[in-house]
């Protein structure tokens, strides 16, 4: 496949006739003018993108016979390390790309990026936001940065990681001067293009913390939905532009124990007027999120009693239980239990989610009820005995149910270290070592990195369902080229779940 840049939104009659069509539906006031039939409209993003398989099949059979010498030189494959100024490194297989071919990195990074990674992340609505924003340099840039820089770690070459280094530099360049401008900040091309820069940092992160440049994007994206304002939420893409960095700041929030802006909450709540008559959950999840932010901001700063911290963080947790049965069934999973019954509960059940934005919705509410029964466990010694016991019981209990969930929810990705019985859909690429069938999976499995990541630092759970959640973190991390959850999931270093880096994967 190959962009074919901005196609015409005109219908077939104004496009033949060369004039200017106003696109009203049904029937353009042109073909009403000269009393014919408005043939309609096509979608613009169909037209986006043309399959040249097939040619670039033959192009490279023509071009392996006439370097079949040069080839068998270069056949065997040498190991690569590829780094970057910050110490960034990615580990793989280098293999030739023949450079006669006619497919450049770019296209092909760009069909993989749109293909197997946006699909399952939060950047569902690029395709389309891309497909007409040709006249907009600033996200083209930032698309192939990350695209560029998502393949680099499919295939681990370092000459494409040098490559995707370059468009970053180019890409941040244009966002800045963006950013400069007071008309072209508040654009929708602006944030997306913060966002994907983000999404670079987490792509060729190779630390254990989060890197200080991702800090930098997420901030840059939070000022950026308070200058936009209520403006943002006339618009879908808008809207689900909103969503996506309010997500980032809730979990910031948590992560940093601080409250969250009071901006950010009132644009909350002005969203949820555009929602339909059950607004999502996503928006709710919102509110309870502000609330156990505030829980953590007043512990660290110790301004509540040992009593008062039970209370709240039990009122809190009866919440989130209450916000779980109140889901309704567009965002409500299916449970199946099959294997022996010897077998533990999170080796043999498995949740089937009806989208990957609700698999991260219920890992949400999982893991911070997960954070808030071991507050409440370790603050319960300051009750009298018996009372201490039943609470700290009952804790224990939440907390093991929560794990085993979040086993449960990564089962499809559990069940194989081979990456192509996970495959669906793709891009190949002749010449190098990524798989012609990986699909759209690679975003939803790598989110699910962090959670794992919490059930590995869950101290109430289980030792066998801690010790599960850390061979799927190691399996995953192998499997889809991200070598960090190796080293958390080994214990290479002591750090908490809330600091370990993992969640720039969920959020970004």
């Amino acid at each position: 496949m190959v962009n074919q840049g901005r196609p015409s939104a005109s219908c077939f009659a104004c496009r033949s006739r060369r004039i200017k069509c106003d696109r009203i539906k049904p029937s353009c006031t042109q073909c009403k003018r000269m009393s014919v039939q408005c043939p309609g409209y096509r979608d613009p993003l169909d037209q986006c993108f043309r399959d040249e398989s097939e040619r670039v099949v033959r192009r490279a059979q023509k071009s392996y016979k006439a370097s079949a010498i040069r080839a068998t030189q270069d056949k065997r494959p040498r190991a690569i390390h590829a780094e970057d100024g910050s110490g960034s490194s990615i580990h793989g297989t280098e293999t030739k790309i023949p450079s006669s071919l006619s497919v450049s990195v770019e296209d092909v990074a760009l069909c993989h990026f749109m293909l197997s990674y946006i699909p399952a992340s939060h950047f569902d609505y690029l395709p389309l936001v891309y497909a007409h924003s040709a006249s907009d340099a600033i996200l083209p840039a930032s698309v192939q940065a990350a695209s560029i820089a998502t393949l680099a770690r499919k295939i681990g070459r370092d000459d494409v990681l040098n490559t995707a280094r370059k468009s970053y530099a180019k890409a941040l360049s244009e966002t800045n001067a963006s950013l400069a401008d007071p008309v072209l900040a508040v654009k929708d091309a602006t944030l997306i293009s913060v966002l994907l820069l983000g999404l670079f940092e987490a792509i060729v992160w190779s630390g254990t913390r989060t890197p200080e440049s991702w800090t930098t994007h997420t901030r840059g994206a939070l000022a950026l939905i308070k200058i936009r304002g209520a403006q943002q939420m006339e618009s879908e893409t808008g809207r689900n532009l909103f969503l996506q960095v309010a997500n980032i700041v809730c979990v910031n929030s948590i992560q940093q124990k601080m409250r969250l802006p009071p901006e950010l909450l009132e644009l909350i709540t002005f969203a949820m007027r555009y929602e339909d008559e059950c607004p999502s959950p996503k928006y709710r999840l919102a509110f309870l999120t502000a609330e156990v932010s505030a829980l953590l901001s007043d512990i660290d700063q110790g301004g509540m009693t040992a009593t008062e911290i039970i209370t709240t963080t039990r009122n809190l947790d009866d919440q989130y239980a209450a916000f779980s049965c109140s889901l309704h069934s567009p965002w409500q999973y299916q449970e199946f239990d099959s294997g022996p019954v010897t077998l533990e509960p999170y080796r043999r059940r498995w949740h089937v989610y009806p989208s990957h934005r609700a698999a991260q919705l219920w890992n949400t509410y999982r893991m911070t009820r997960i954070l808030l029964n071991e507050i409440i466990h370790d603050y319960a010694i300051c009750l009298e005995s018996m009372s201490a016991e039943a609470v700290q019981a009952q804790a224990a209990d939440h907390t093991q149910q929560m794990a085993e969930d979040i086993c449960a929810s990564i089962a499809l990705f559990g069940k194989s270290s081979e990456p192509s019985e996970w495959c669906r859909t793709g891009v190949s690429m002749p010449g190098t070592t990524l798989s012609p069938t990986q699909t759209s999976l690679e975003a939803s499995a790598t989110s699910l990195l962090w959670p794992l990541s919490v059930v590995r630092r869950a101290e109430l759970a289980s030792m066998g369902v801690r010790t599960f959640a850390i061979e799927q973190l190691k399996r995953l991390g192998r499997d889809f080229h991200v070598p960090q959850a190796e080293k958390v999931a080994m214990g290479s270093v002591d750090i908490s779940a809330l600091q370990d880096g993992l969640y720039m994967f969920y959020v970004s």
